[in-house]
């Protein structure tokens, strides 16, 4: 069954933890950025300087899991990171699909209304060698998949589901995830510098919020898979689209909307109470979609 409620109950640690997840996440992040801004290193120091800080959220759901978690927490945490079979084929195919076919739908309206599509190139990094290949794919997983998702996903986001449902929880999710970015728009020569705080930053600020959400629907329904938002991630990051003008934002953002309705709006036409017990009864009975109280003893 496709849902948003597939979550779990969040383990005593999280929960009592979220507020310092949080915390420890944007001091360390804007530390290392903010010395960047400051003191401008030089130019060789830069770049791991920014992967360095971006590490923050997953440093930091590291470090509290370590410490304060139970065995089984300990376990449950890094299974998820690790365990490709929590992902069903169909939807390996959603992660890989999703935001290439995005881009399908984006920029032939984008065409149609006058833009310029970039050519290959822009999306390539002008790839030559399989060589150029693996360092494109490294830069791409690690400047963001593995620095962002073991926290905001891995960490963050089962007791913020707990707390607010799997809408909400998204949306402040998201709305973090961008304050979290924002020191990268004053360090120049990173994407977010070249968006500056007009049009384009409040396209990308909606992105983020709405891929949020998608990354939730995602995560929920791979039994709670980071590997799976590491994966997302990904995509997301190669499968951007680039170089547009405020019109070319306009497209991408109502695309980015209407994918996003049609994941809440079956979720806001879910049953009654009564009719909801029956349903998860029911679903409890098929394999990799265990009950919440269940799920971490399952992991």
């Amino acid at each position: 069954m496709v849902t948003m409620e597939n979550q779990a109950a969040a383990p005593v640690s999280k929960r009592k933890h979220i507020r310092t997840f949080f915390s420890l996440t944007f001091i360390f992040s804007w530390l290392v950025w903010g010395a960047i801004i400051l003191f401008k290193p030089a130019e060789d120091l830069i770049l791991p300087l920014i992967f360095l800080g971006a590490f923050g959220p997953t440093f930091v759901a590291i470090y509290l899991v370590q410490r304060y978690g139970s065995s089984a927490e300990k376990l449950d945490f890094w299974k998820r990171v690790g365990s490709f079979t929590r992902i069903n084929w169909k939807w390996y195919l959603f992660i890989l699909l999703i935001f290439p076919a995005i881009l399908f739908i984006g920029y032939p309206v984008y065409s149609l209304l006058g833009g310029e599509v970039p050519s290959a190139d822009a999306f390539t990094g002008g790839i030559e060698t399989p060589t150029d290949f693996i360092f494109l794919l490294s830069i791409m997983l690690l400047g963001g998949p593995l620095a962002e998702e073991l926290g905001w996903r891995g960490y963050a986001l089962d007791p913020l589901q707990q707390k607010w449902g799997p809408i909400k929880a998204s949306i402040v999710l998201g709305i973090i995830w961008v304050a979290w970015h924002l020191p990268l728009f004053f360090i120049e020569g990173t994407s977010q510098h070249a968006k500056g705080f007009g049009v384009a930053f409040w396209s990308w600020s909606f992105q983020i919020v709405a891929i949020s959400i998608i990354f939730t629907w995602v995560y929920n329904n791979t039994r709670r898979s980071i590997l799976a938002a590491v994966l997302l991630h990904l995509m997301a990051n190669m499968a951007y689209p680039t170089n547009l003008d405020p019109l070319g934002e306009a497209i991408f953002t109502a695309v980015r909307l209407l994918i996003v309705l049609a994941i809440i709006i079956p979720w806001i036409q879910k049953p009654k109470p009564e009719e909801k017990r029956s349903t998860v009864a029911i679903d409890a009975t098929l394999p990799g979609l265990p009950l919440p109280d269940a799920a971490l003893k399952n992991g």
